[in-house]
């Protein structure tokens, strides 16, 4: 049976279509960097380190010769950046056949297929949804559109009545689905999905699997700062990989993380916002007010032990959330979503100046332990 965000019934006509080759997927500030001391070329035995541009943003593999896999770092490299560009086909926004354009395309009442890695994506958008309380929301596209996130100092606001009509045209509990078909529809005109805040985590999750199927063991993947980390680097001894947090404003490295098996995914205002009457915006909206972040959060930085789907959705919601309700989202989680491994590292920017950063993790036994301390003044 479809369902609306949960339910509805099945109009006609059902429109099927062919997957092909699509575009593009919108950038997201990158805001991790890691150290890889490496570039050789692809011969069998030696590192490989590939760099390519996707989903509107710069891709990077790195397969070391002590991969674990009998094939050459080449080979693999060729397999993992397949697996991403498959993701950029099936969800981009634009492009003749996609998935997502497709959908945007069609008005209320018509019935669409999607590829099963599509469904995938777009069920977990929408449990992203109901488990924040409406704080991730795909649907936020007629709003996002309103504002231009250029780093502007002299961003235009979006006329009053242009921005009460677009939040009308938001809400994740108007996109119906039918399980049984894997079928997408509206409940209302002029809605549109936008993958961007969950589908390069997952197109980083889907290369991750595709290595381990070959049996590497050790890898990074990068899709536009967000990161999975398998493994070990190599060395004698092995030792963990290592990746930093940029300062958000200094521009360099506030912080080193060593890491070992964990996705890593970072939101902030880096790259993507907009100066209005001397205020800074950043490029994540608040589905609940439909207005763009200010003042409070600079940036989030979530590692988890499994999934960068799951720690590029946080790292949306988290921004959304504030400090306090993610806290009490990572403690409300710990036998679910995240289990253990978890950590979301919060920049906020105080009132008086500076930066404060504030940890979350969770110890073997679930319990939450945070972590406060200042990091500067604000420049």
């Amino acid at each position: 049976m479809p369902e609306p965000g949960n339910g509805g019934t099945v109009p006609d006509p059902v429109q099927r279509f062919p997957f092909r080759p699509l575009l593009l997927l919108p950038i997201l500030a990158m805001a991790i960097g890691y150290f890889v001391a490496s570039g050789r070329s692809g011969r069998s035995g030696e590192d490989v380190t590939r760099e390519f541009e996707v989903m509107r943003t710069r891709a990077r593999l790195f397969i070391p010769a002590g991969s674990g896999s009998s094939l050459a770092p080449s080979e693999l490299a060729d397999l993992a950046e397949a697996a991403i560009r498959e993701i950029d086909r099936l969800m981009s926004p634009v492009g003749e056949d996609s998935d997502i354009r497709r959908l945007n395309s069609i008005s209320s009442g018509v019935w669409i297929e999607v590829h099963p890695l599509t469904w995938r994506v777009v069920m977990e958008a929408l449990r992203w949804h109901r488990l924040t309380g409406g704080a991730f929301d795909p649907t936020i596209g007629p709003v996002k559109r309103l504002f231009k996130f250029d780093r502007s100092e002299d961003g235009a606001w979006p006329d009053a009545g242009a921005l009460a009509d677009a939040k009308k045209r938001v809400g994740a509990q108007k996109l119906l689905f039918d399980r049984e078909g894997m079928r997408l529809s509206w409940a209302q005109n002029g809605m549109s999905l936008d993958l961007g805040a969950i589908a390069k985590g997952f197109s980083v999750d889907r290369a991750a699997d595709v290595l381990r199927d070959k049996g590497v063991r050790n890898a990074i993947i990068d899709v536009g700062g967000e990161l999975f980390l398998m493994g070990m680097k190599p060395g004698d001894p092995p030792s963990a990989w290592r990746t930093g947090i940029r300062h958000p404003r200094e521009g360099d490295i506030l912080e080193t993380l060593e890491l070992s098996d964990r996705a890593v995914a970072t939101s902030g205002d880096y790259e993507n916002y907009f100066i209005h009457n001397g205020e800074r915006h950043e490029h994540i909206i608040d589905p609940r007010s439909g207005l763009p972040l200010s003042k409070g959060i600079a940036s989030v930085t979530v590692v988890h032990p499994g999934s960068c789907l799951a720690a590029d959705a946080a790292a949306t919601a988290f921004s959304v959330l504030g400090p306090e309700q993610t806290g009490e989202f990572i403690k409300n989680q710990s036998l679910g979503l995240f289990s253990r491994g978890i950590q979301a590292i919060i920049v906020s920017i105080e009132p008086a100046g500076g930066f404060s950063r504030r940890e979350y993790s969770l110890d073997d036994k679930g319990a939450l332990r945070t972590e406060e301390s200042r990091i500067g003044e604000n420049p």
